[in-house]
């Protein structure tokens, strides 16, 4: 998923999709699951939505991404 082949659409990949989200975890403070989709559908297109959960994997494992559980929300860790 990570690495692109020459079939794959750059716009859609979870390194994009991952800094799009970045983006917006810089502009709120915490949002939410459902929310942040809307918005990554909305401004990158329904083709996004597949690697959605992986890019939120990814930056979750490299440690950028932190998950509220009580409020089922995330927000940018800065460590």
């Amino acid at each position: 998923m990570i690495r692109p082949d020459r079939h794959t659409n750059l716009d859609y990949s979870v390194v994009n999709i991952g800094s799009f989200i970045l983006k917006e975890l810089n502009a709120y403070y915490d949002i939410s699951y459902d929310k942040l989709l809307e918005k990554v559908i909305e401004t990158l297109g329904e083709q996004a939505k597949e690697n959605y959960p992986y890019a939120l994997n990814f930056l979750f494992l490299l440690g950028k991404l932190k998950y509220q559980q009580s409020t089922d929300s995330f927000k940018y860790n800065e460590a």
